[in-house]
């Protein structure tokens, strides 16, 4: 045998060794090699399947826009606010108890824009408006912002939404979301729907639309067209409360 030869088979056999003192019979890491890293735990609840509709009663699908978590404090670029950031499926279950405390899905997950380790919402008021519409930019003044003071701190969230610019039909821009969220110093999540997703829930001659969506289920409880009365903050309160 060549002294090349003679070289290459111990390699072989010295690499064959190490391998079988590297892992044990049932197929483990040895003693002396590190555990592989396990992929991160998923924290977000599944969604609910559909059919989906804008109807009250059904279920509303995961729309995802583009828009501002907290545009009182950041506006610089949009980011995606999606329906199921707020899915919150265990809100009134007594018994649900993760025995990882990073998997309870009631609190928003590491990295959300909405708070780390905070309480997710009950429930939700979608407000559609345009920047045109007189009824819209009143409510944005003077009805929205003191019932966000009362509704947050129970576990309401509101979800704004304008869909026309300062010309009727014309769809508003990120430019007009942000000069919007200025004006009226919106601290909730603000956003703009390019494609026009919740188009079938409004007559574009009737705005504001309204919606409430129980968070426990993603179901729409109440869809009202222009500014809401009592009646509609009376049963997102009761939502709130799970009634």
């Amino acid at each position: 045998m060549r002294k090349s030869e003679f070289l290459i088979g111990l390699a072989l056999s010295a690499a064959l060794s190490m391998s079988a003192l590297g892992c044990s019979e049932d197929g483990a890491n040895g003693s002396d090699l590190p555990p592989p890293d396990r992929p991160p735990l998923d924290t977000k609840p599944i969604y609910p399947s559909g059919p989906y509709s804008v109807h009250p009663g059904d279920v509303i699908a995961d729309f995802s826009f583009q828009g501002f978590s907290s545009p009182v404090k950041s506006s610089a670029a949009l980011v995606p606010i999606v329906l199921s950031d707020f899915y919150n499926p265990h809100a009134a279950d007594a018994s649900y108890k993760p025995e990882d405390p990073a998997l309870d899905d009631r609190l928003f997950p590491k990295n959300s824009p909405y708070g780390e380790g905070k309480p997710k919402p009950k429930a939700l008021a979608v407000d559609i408006g345009a920047i045109w519409c007189g009824p819209c930019n009143y409510e944005a003044k003077t009805e929205l912002p003191p019932r966000y003071l009362k509704y947050h701190p129970l576990g309401g969230e509101f979800l704004f939404q304008l869909a026309d610019g300062a010309t009727q039909g014309k769809a508003a821009t990120e430019k007009d979301l942000v000069n919007w969220t200025k004006k009226y110093k919106v601290d909730y999540p603000s956003t703009i729907d390019v494609d026009k997703q919740l188009a079938q829930l409004f007559d574009a001659n009737s705005y504001p639309a309204n919606m409430i969506i129980d968070l426990r289920t993603m179901r729409i409880v109440a869809v009202v067209a222009g500014v809401p009365d009592e009646s509609f903050w009376t049963t997102f309160e009761a939502t709130i409360a799970g009634k």
